[in-house]
């Protein structure tokens, strides 16, 4: 609980800010594995102070040095998108382009941070540095939406083409992007964009309202992530634990 309350203070201090005008939001916007953006972020922490931004540029070509091993690369990766330089910038945007085998993520995380500083430097303006494992687009965030029927039952044509419709209408009416839609014989996945400042737990509860006036077809909870696209057996195994939690509590209750 205490984690969900500290994320919700922090998600309405940035809707503060953006009201306000004083910011932007720069969102990663390739796809990111979490653990590795904590390490990223780590070890930042540690190389804030005391960068030389002469000898970082001198050092650039490093990146392309194969002898140069991978925990080196991390450390030059990542001193180098601290410094306001265009020259850091181009560098770590081609090494981006052809990084070596492991530092495929690191890079990206390392270019969208100096594009973050770059931009601060020219604008005067500091961005809000959104990372999420699933990424993004502009100030979209990238969400993977799945809604489920009720137990015992298998979603029929007519269903699915309603819960498919409802979709579409929430994310236009956000002026969201649906990405991505897979359906199985009880469930919908859903890959999409929608702006950062939607409340897309009440965007998803909308839809299964309207879907379920309609027969009352789809479980009242449903799954919203950003932080990585579940298999369908992961699914599974989740929607089965929250079933059995229900059942559980229903006979305590009794």
């Amino acid at each position: 609980m205490k984690e969900e309350i500290d994320f919700n203070k922090a998600y309405q201090r940035l809707q503060e800010l953006l009201r306000n005008g004083k910011n932007t939001i720069s969102v990663i916007e390739d796809e990111v594995d979490v653990e590795l953006q904590m390490e990223y972020f780590d070890m930042s922490k540690k190389l804030y102070d005391g960068l030389d931004k002469k000898a970082l540029i001198d050092q650039k070509d490093g990146l392309l040095n194969p002898a140069l091993d991978i925990d080196e690369k991390k450390k030059l990766l990542s001193s180098l998108a601290k410094i306001d330089d265009p020259v850091a910038y181009r560098a770590l945007e081609a090494y981006r382009e052809k990084p070596d085998a492991g530092l495929e993520q690191w890079s990206k995380m390392a270019f969208q941070e100096s594009k973050m500083v770059l931009e601060t430097s020219l604008l005067g303006e500091a961005p809000i540095f959104v990372s999420t494992g699933m990424g993004g687009q502009g100030s979209n965030l990238r969400y993977f939406i799945v809604l489920v029927a009720n137990e015992g039952l298998e979603l029929a044509e007519w269903q699915k083409e309603l819960v498919q419709k409802e979709i579409d209408y929430v994310f236009d009416e956000n002026s969201g992007v649906v990405e991505e839609v897979k359906i199985e014989k009880d469930m919908f996945m859903i890959t999409g964009l929608l702006d950062f400042a939607v409340n897309v737990k009440d965007t998803i509860n909308k839809v299964v309202k309207e879907c379920n006036q309609m027969g009352d077809f789809l479980m009242s909870s449903f799954i919203v992530t950003n932080v990585k696209k579940l298999s369908v057996e992961e699914i599974r195994n989740m929607v089965q634990e929250a079933r059995d939690e229900s059942k559980g509590s229903t006979e305590e209750y009794n």
